[in-house]
């Protein structure tokens, strides 16, 4: 979930404010980063250089940005005039990539190291991916763009975030990944059967019984004996839904229950249903249901 160190290290390279950032801990894995970059003005000099790791990331601009060049070993880089939302620029980390910050920007960072790249293709029965490779620095990738987009709330509001939900966008940005950037063909994925009767019922009442917690999909897959990457497909095959759109909803179910059936205070309701608060639970519920708890409480007891 939240990390500081990543995001304390981020702080200090780019010379930026802050740089909220989620982690998803996939099981027998190194965390796959997720943060958010954005300067508001020009600065004068360089980011500072990484440690040498084995390791990648791709920076999505949600904003057009104009940095002036990026440098791989102090090699310059050719780059666009302009950095345009939609495309993704792909850095080894290895190369101890700079770049010039005298331009403001604001852009997604997707950290991912060569272990978990590898880790997780095992999981799915894939071949080893020897590096990932861009056919053009900087190109059009409206799916990594669509994956940022998604990451911008949760970034925006980091304690309120489901793991299942940022495990969920990780194993997407995985396979993703090694599909454009690893040459894993994704048809080459084996066949994923349903979750038996008895996984379901493992799985539901994992979740029932620890729903003022925030499991994640490793949670669940643990249940199940199966890979998080795995698990999430024959779930979403079962159930016809992502596992944090289930949890999400189940979470909406037990507090309606709740609002219909006693006088608990809604504060109350939201920290027994896992939300972090009563305006966690209010946005949600009203998403879904349409109207605030408050509200569907009165409607509720009028009839």
């Amino acid at each position: 979930m939240a990390s500081l160190s990543f995001e304390s290290a981020l702080v200090r390279r780019f010379h930026l404010v802050k740089a909220p950032t989620l982690e998803a801990r996939l099981p027998g894995t190194s965390p796959i980063v997720f943060s958010r970059m954005r300067s508001e003005r020009a600065q004068r000099g360089r980011s500072i250089s990484p440690l040498p790791e084995e390791a990648f990331t791709f920076q999505v601009p949600l904003i057009s940005a104009a940095f002036s060049d990026f440098r791989y070993a102090n090699k310059v880089i050719a780059l666009p005039e302009r950095q345009e939302p939609g495309r993704a620029f792909l850095f080894d980390l290895s190369a101890r990539p700079t770049v010039g910050l005298e331009t403001e920007f604001d852009n997604v960072r997707c950290y991912i190291s060569q272990k978990t790249i590898d880790d997780l293709a095992y999981d799915r029965g894939l071949r080893r991916v020897g590096g990932l490779r861009q056919r053009m620095f900087g190109q059009q990738d409206r799916i990594m763009f669509h994956l940022a987009q998604m990451l911008v709330p949760a970034l925006d509001n980091p304690d309120k975030v489901s793991a299942a939900f940022i495990d969920y966008i990780a194993l997407a940005f995985h396979e993703h990944v090694i599909s454009v950037y690893g040459g894993v063909p994704a048809s080459r994925s084996r066949y994923t059967a349903p979750l038996s009767p008895r996984q379901i019922r493992d799985v539901i009442d994992y979740i029932e019984t620890n729903l003022t917690n925030n499991p994640s999909i490793g949670d669940l897959a643990r249940e199940c004996n199966l890979s998080s990457s795995y698990f999430t497909k024959a779930f979403r095959q079962t159930m016809h839904m992502a596992p944090h759109q289930w949890l999400l909803r189940r979470r909406i179910e037990n507090a309606k229950a709740m609002l219909r059936d006693t006088d608990i205070a809604i504060v109350e309701v939201a920290i027994l249903c896992g939300f972090c608060d009563q305006s966690h639970l209010s946005r949600v519920f009203t998403r879904i249901q349409g109207c605030s708890p408050r509200e569907w409480r009165r409607l509720q007891r009028c009839r």
